[in-house]
């Protein structure tokens, strides 16, 4: 049992080294808080959501739905 426990231990301790010299680097964010590609990647999100929003808001129906959602005054969201 003893042995068990210490060659179990002994891959556990193997397993990290090998972690550890894998990691990557830190990143440099001291000069620049958001990346380009961070910041063009948000930037292409919001632009397909809005754009799909503006799709969604074509049909009639899919207006009043939205209108009654974003409504505060409505009893639903209360």
């Amino acid at each position: 049992m003893k042995a068990l426990l210490l060659s179990a231990s002994a891959l556990f301790a193997t397993a990290l080294d090998a972690v550890a010299q894998n990691a990557p680097p830190p990143a440099e964010v001291a000069g620049e808080p958001v990346s380009s590609l961070m910041f063009f990647t948000l930037g292409g999100v919001l632009l397909i959501a809005i754009g799909s929003f503006a799709w969604f808001l074509r049909k009639r129906s899919n207006r009043d739905a939205a209108d009654r959602a974003l409504d505060p005054n409505n009893p639903a969201n209360r």
